[in-house]
């Protein structure tokens, strides 16, 4: 008997010629403790399908995970074409795809019971510092398997994993609440918890004394956990939907110099084992490392196969989509290329300024704008080269494009922080408001 992508696909092709279809199927299991006791484990699965045809030259989708009845997904996704976009693309056909890990046995293997014994492990390593401490881990592992095939005689699949952990720790001090985070994933396995728990009580260590810090303009060190929302502004620019409709503030600036010259960001997803790595995107385009910024130069935006047809441009392999959804562009791994400044000189360098370490949520963002204006969850004051303390109740505010074109110095070693790889970076100025009179 024909597998059930394979029936839909010969559905879908007695009503138009061009047709694709996505299938996935995938487990993930997960651990979750909360105030230092164990929450629950949970184990979920999902399997479903999604059809994207062109008919009369519009683009019909449909998607289900109710596999009885093909029939009525073909006639869903034929129907919705009458209203569709025009297309501005074709399906591929066979290509030739980079070799790119995402698969780790070990991940399949690792049994659920090892997680909640590393939980309660680290939650006590936590607690034997200070015993008021309320700690959270979560931990989870996947797999799933995708398959693609279309028309045009495309036929490929791919299995991958995922492993994932977290740890949170609080504090309360009378009024007071001191909250830091700390995590990794990988598509290969990570357990080595220790390294985040040393982190993150290092960071409550340095916390213990809160000071005072006047409204003004201040250098600033931002740690690599902390770039995410200093970066939004130029991976959301680079969204080849948003040059389209013209939003991006990029829009017809390839060529140009945006940012400092010593920034260099990629959008890469050849990386074994990263998290947003693939071989192939969910249309069955070659995954590749696109340069997006060289040497503060605009290089390049990044695409799906219908964006890049109405822009007259290529895709870059970045059509991201689940078998519920049609394709839209969306990055892969963010890589900036580190420089060549420790960040304990950094530091040193620093005669009174901030360290942000975590910032909370987006605050009044305009990440199109780069406009920013975030709370600064977790920061230190830094006075003659040394952290003294932490400096709550305060935000950091300033635009993107001016901060990243007033750069004293980049960090010489990146870490990744969930798709991210990036350095931390030493800012000239940035305007915070304080939390002194």
């Amino acid at each position: 008997m024909d597998k059930v992508e394979e029936k839909v696909l010969e559905l879908a092709l007695k009503q138009t010629p061009s047709a694709e279809v996505l299938y996935d199927e995938g487990e993930a299991r997960s651990v979750s403790f909360e105030n230092n006791k164990l929450k629950y484990v949970s184990t979920k699965s999902i399997r479903g399908i999604g059809l994207r045809v062109i008919k009369d030259g519009r683009i019909g989708f449909s998607s289900t995970t109710d596999f009885r009845k093909p029939e009525k997904l073909v006639a869903n996704a034929v129907e919705s074409a009458k209203f569709g976009q025009i297309a501005a693309f074709d399906f591929p056909s066979k290509n030739t795809f980079p070799k790119v890990a995402v698969f780790d046995q070990q991940v399949i293997d690792y049994p659920i019971h090892k997680c909640v014994d590393i939980g309660k492990e680290a939650i006590g390593k936590a607690l034997s510092v200070n015993s008021s401490y309320e700690c959270s881990v979560s931990m989870g592992k996947g797999h799933g398997l995708r398959r693609l095939i279309n028309s045009k005689g495309l036929d490929i699949s791919i299995t991958s994993t995922s492993f994932g952990l977290g740890l949170e720790i609080l504090e309360v001090k009378g009024q007071s609440l001191l909250w830091i985070g700390e995590g990794d994933g990988s598509k290969g396995l990570v357990t080595d918890i220790n390294k985040l728990i040393d982190k993150a009580l290092r960071g409550l260590q340095l916390a213990q004394k809160e000071l005072k810090l006047k409204t003004g303009v201040y250098p600033v060190v931002v740690t690599a956990k902390a770039m995410g929302n200093l970066l939004a502004t130029f991976e959301t620019g680079c969204n080849g939907k948003l040059v389209q409709k013209g939003a991006s503030p990029l829009t017809n600036r390839l060529g140009e110099k945006i940012i400092d010259e010593r920034v260099c960001i990629y959008d890469d997803s050849t990386i074994d084992m990263a998290d947003s790595s693939f071989p192939w995107d969910g249309e069955g385009m070659p995954s590749q490392r696109t340069p997006l910024f060289e040497r503060g130069i605009l290089k390049n935006y990044i695409f799906d196969l219908q964006t890049a047809g109405i822009m007259k441009a290529r895709s870059t392999g970045n059509g991201n989509r689940g078998f519920s959804s049609q394709p839209s562009p969306g990055n892969s791994n963010i890589i900036v290329e580190p420089g060549n400044r420790s960040f304990e000189s950094m530091i040193k360098d620093v005669q009174y300024g901030v360290l942000v370490d975590q910032v909370l949520g987006g605050g009044q963002s305009n990440i199109l704008a780069g406009e920013f204006s975030v709370n600064i969850d977790l920061g230190y004051l830094i006075e003659r080269g040394e952290i003294v303390g932490r400096v709550k109740d305060c935000m950091i505010a300033g635009n993107a494009f001016e901060v990243f074109n007033n750069i004293i110095a980049i960090g010489d070693s990146a870490e990744w922080h969930g798709s991210t790889n990036v350095p931390p970076f030493y800012f000239r100025a940035m305007n915070i408001a304080g939390n002194a009179e």
